[in-house]
């Protein structure tokens, strides 16, 4: 098993173009060599662990403006240039999967030829955008009783699966691991209610405007629980008593500025010795602020560990019906970010209100805001490490719409998925691309093959043999709202190794018994729980695979196939020429088209996005 980890980690860093790799002067690791063939193994059983290159097999010619050394991916055109803009960009099949990765939770064959045939990215994120919401709450409310997690995650994957709005359920997901709440501890385990309402308030404000979602963020009562904001009150040092500063040090680490002053290009400055963004005393002046909130329908009830019976759904309001004359809330002056003073005005009579428009006014507001959450939102959809140039255009887009409106999210997503970096990857960066989350792998299989819910399977819900949707996190390590703590399952300055300078974060969750147990499940699902295999569990999911198996005579169609499907066209010749001379030494056509998806899937060029 641990041979299994170290081949896949030193295939997986060839295939994001780190490791051990030099650095060159402008700081980017060395690009992967496209000939390596090494460690392109056949999946004689379910521990053996394969890797293709993932290297993109378009074109790599250095497109880049000699004039700027210091950034190759400053491709601002001349009149000698290309045009990278994504208008330009002829939308071939191998596009339109290298894109619908980026965007949806994984390409079929179907979506990859309605895109080559509208030859439109910017006409399709406009069209998702319109389209209407996939909800979980109505599910779940009718489903369990508020308790039982698995009808959120039962209906997370349908939509994830079988939902139209592809790029908004997308950015719900990329949000949840911004704005985290988790329902593992039991408060939030047992208001499952509250939980799916907070996903689809995310969802419903994926295109919406940042500080809004902020503001929705802020006040919903499970991120009350969650990071204990509900029912906090002013300092009383008789019953030594303090604000809980849980919420304020992670609205402004996490949520917004981050730790420390950042350029546009989202680079924190100096570079030698960066200056911080807030100090402690800030984070106590914010806690100050998130005083004196309750539950809608428990006004006047102040004990902190009675959360359970009231409504996790409705936004928290301002309690000054409260045991003490003057509220629970601290009206005492406080300073803010860049030294802004707050005073609360005595002659108000909702001075938690005014306290927290004015402290979110003061937060959205800071510079560091849209570099630090376009950078967020990048490494979520394309690139773990994207140029300061790539930084830069989307946080100019965040500030600005084009209409003097910042903030607008839809805008951000749609320069993220329409910037030149984006579209042109590896060619205009060699360090491009990024690591798929272990839920995103098992969501792109499942699309790709047109998977189905099993005949015996409750409420026609998606589901592996090996674990319930709930409980994904044994197999994958992540299962939706469901992180160990508020800094999600992974950071996203994770380092892809300790001698590399390129980041890596879903590698913080590729452990060996995680990636082991990962192959063992997409074994499973290939090889037993598929179209061509009717034995088995009748509740677990199965994949399609039956124009696999009308290919598989002749090999070369079946893994081009497979490639344009699982990889985006990016296998190599050498790579390639592995595996059909592989797979022609075997006869039987399900068992050829079996041991081809699954030779791709347990790759390295699966488990990478470029």
């Amino acid at each position: 098993m641990r041979f299994l980890l170290l081949l896949f980690v030193s295939s997986l860093m060839t295939a994001c173009g780190g490791g051990g790799s030099s650095v060159n002067d402008s700081g980017s690791a060395n690009p992967p060599d496209p000939t390596d063939t090494t460690e392109i193994n056949t999946p004689s059983d379910s521990t053996n662990s394969d890797s293709t290159d993932s290297t993109e097999n378009t074109d790599n010619t250095d497109n880049t403006d000699n004039t700027d050394s210091s950034d190759p991916t400053d491709t601002t055109n001349t009149n000698d240039d290309p045009d990278y803009s994504a208008s330009a960009i002829t939308v071939t099949a191998e596009k339109a999967a290298k894109f619908l990765t980026q965007a949806t939770f994984g390409p079929s064959e179907a979506a990859i030829d309605s895109l080559v045939s509208q030859n439109n990215l910017e006409a399709w994120i406009d069209q998702q955008i319109a389209l209407p919401m996939s909800r979980t709450l109505p599910y779940v409310e009718e489903n369990s009783n508020g308790s039982l997690r698995s009808t959120r995650h039962d209906n997370w994957w349908k939509n994830a699966i079988e939902g139209d709005d592809q790029l908004r359920q997308r950015m719900a997901f990329a949000l949840s691991e911004i704005f985290v709440i988790s329902d593992l501890d039991y408060a939030l385990g047992n208001a499952q209610y509250g939980v799916s309402h907070y996903y689809d308030m995310l969802a419903e404000n994926a295109f919406g405007n940042y500080r809004e979602l902020l503001e929705k963020v802020t006040l919903h009562p499970t991120m009350g629980i969650y990071l204990s904001m509900v029912r906090n009150q002013k300092a009383n040092p008789a019953l030594q008593i303090r604000p809980d500063e849980n919420y304020a040090r992670e609205v402004l680490q996490l949520f917004s500025v981050g730790l420390y002053e950042l350029n546009d290009r989202g680079e924190a400055l100096p570079l030698a010795n960066p200056i911080p963004t807030y100090s402690q005393n800030t984070v106590e002046d914010f806690a100050k602020v998130f005083t004196g909130w309750n539950f809608v329908d428990s006004s006047g009830t102040w004990v902190s560990n009675d959360l359970t019976p009231y409504d996790k759904r409705l936004a928290m309001v301002a309690d000054y019906n409260t045991p003490v004359a003057d509220s629970y809330h601290d009206t005492t002056t406080k300073i803010l970010l860049n030294d802004a003073q707050l005073m609360s005005s005595a002659s108000s009579s909702t001075p938690a209100e005014d306290d927290m428009q004015a402290a979110l006014d003061n937060i959205a507001s800071h510079p560091n805001v849209a570099p630090f959450f376009s950078k967020l939102l990048i490494q979520r959809f394309t690139t773990s490490n994207p140029s300061p140039n790539y930084v830069e255009r989307v946080a100019a887009v965040f500030n600005d719409n084009g209409q003097g409106e910042k903030g607008d999210l839809g805008a951000v997503v749609k320069a993220i998925l329409l910037d030149q970096e984006a579209v042109n990857g590896k060619s205009v960066n060699p360090d491009f691309g990024k690591v798929k989350e272990p839920l995103m792998q098992l969501a792109q299989l499942w699309r790709a093959f047109d998977a189905q819910p099993g005949s015996g399977a409750t409420n026609n819900t998606y589901r592996l043999y090996a674990k319930s949707s709930d409980r994904l996190e044994e197999v994958f390590g992540q299962a939706v709202l469901k992180s160990p703590s508020v800094f999600n399952f992974f950071l996203p300055d994770n380092l892809l190794a300790s001698d590399s300078s390129l980041y890596a974060p879903e590698m913080q969750i590729m452990t060996e018994a995680n990636v082991a147990s990962m192959h063992n499940a997409f074994h499973q699902q290939i090889y037993t729980f598929n179209s061509q295999d009717t034995g088995g569990w009748d509740a677990a999911t199965r994949i399609n695979i039956d124009k696999a198996v009308q290919l598989a005579p002749d090999v070369d169609a079946l893994v081009e196939y497979l490639n344009k499907l699982l990889l985006s066209g990016s296998l190599g010749v050498s790579q390639k020429s592995i595996i059909t001379n592989h797979l022609a030494t075997i006869s039987d056509s399900s068992e050829r088209a079996q041991e081809a998806i699954f030779l791709i899937v347990a790759s390295a060029g699966f488990q990478v996005q470029g």
